[in-house]
């Protein structure tokens, strides 16, 4: 029977397949339907009354998800708005164009922002713990003062982006091209630039040291720092 409820919301949801939060409340969902059907059974119904009895239990699913729909939707659109201050926690921005935009001081924990137009826009002293840029234009953009746990950078454009006393701990900056990129300050104990390419970057006062340079290529003038700071540079570029 357990198949059978899940075909029953495979229906329901299908035309939100592509709303994380929405798949969030097909999960939970399910296991409450299978729940409520065995406590129905234990009760002396048969499969298909305690079944018919299941989905009576919850009414109209479809005013919810649509309720979360358009929930995601009016994020989407508020392009324009001051987002600071809001907890936007696992929050689905994926392909937004946001410029100028400021997220000040918000909870954006899993939040999705792939492929999005994030031109100088603001996001200091935020939670950013696994939240994905990748894709995603940070031209100019300030993630600063921030806690940058886990989050992802893939193919994201970085130029000038300011990572001011941010915590990068651990975090993975391979294979980037870094055009005037700040890193002022900065934590970055483990933070990989596996073949990343740095011109003309600002790293006041940062501690090198413990991250991760392989196959990375610099100028001499960064070089020259980051040897003096005895970072590992055994299979760095000079140029």
């Amino acid at each position: 029977m357990n198949g059978k409820l899940m075909k029953y919301l495979d229906g329901v949801f299908l035309p939100y397949e592509d709303v994380p939060a929405v798949r969030g409340l097909k999960e939970e969902l399910l296991n409450d339907l299978q729940e409520k059907f065995n406590d129905f059974k234990k009760q002396g119904y048969d499969d298909e009354t305690a079944y018919q009895l299941t989905l009576d239990s919850i009414g109209d699913i479809s005013e919810i998800i649509e309720v979360i729909n358009v929930k995601t939707k009016e994020l989407k659109q508020m392009v324009q708005k001051n987002l600071s201050n809001i907890n936007l926690q696992n929050s689905d921005f994926k392909g937004v164009t946001v410029h100028d935009g400021k997220f000040n001081c918000s909870d954006l924990k899993g939040s999705d922002f792939s492929g999005s137009d994030l031109k100088n826009s603001s996001f200091t002293s935020s939670d950013m713990k696994n939240v994905k840029f990748d894709g995603a234009d940070l031209t100019g953009a300030k993630l600063t003062m921030s806690d940058l746990k886990n989050t992802s950078f893939k193919n994201c454009i970085l130029d000038q982006t300011d990572f001011s006393y941010s915590d990068l701990a651990g975090v993975c900056l391979e294979n980037q091209t870094f055009n005037g990129t700040i890193f002022n300050c900065a934590g970055l104990k483990g933070t990989s630039f596996k073949n990343s390419v740095f011109n003309d970057i600002s790293f006041k006062n940062t501690d090198f040291k413990k991250a991760i340079f392989d196959g990375a290529s610099m100028d001499k003038l960064m070089y020259a720092v980051l040897k003096g700071q005895k970072a590992d540079l055994s299979k760095v570029i000079v140029f």
